[in-house]
């Protein structure tokens, strides 16, 4: 699916314009980003959680000449569907 026939779809089923849905998608998609650069762990009921996980930084030694580098920390942010989205997926499936 591209990101034309996801608006698209989602505008049908808000009952809205495309110019409209992509404003709508592109405010929630900022919003979202902004929080979870705040470090807030964002909530969307029956779809899920959005959350970041932080790996330690560490020294890593390079075999050959033995030097050593600092990596530093790394941020991810994760996505954990919530069971309803994922049973409306699987029916969709079928």
């Amino acid at each position: 699916m591209t990101n034309e026939d996801f608006v698209n779809t989602l505008s049908q089923q808000l009952n809205l314009e495309p110019s409209k849905t992509l404003e709508l998608l592109t405010a929630t998609v900022n919003i979202i980003n902004e929080k979870i650069n705040e470090g807030a762990r964002i909530s969307v009921d029956d779809f899920g959680i959005f959350d970041t996980e932080k790996k330690p930084e560490y020294i890593f030694v390079e075999q050959k000449s033995q030097q050593q580098f600092l990596v530093p920390p790394e941020i991810t942010v994760v996505f954990k569907p919530d069971s309803a989205f994922i049973e409306k997926i699987k029916e969709k499936a079928r």
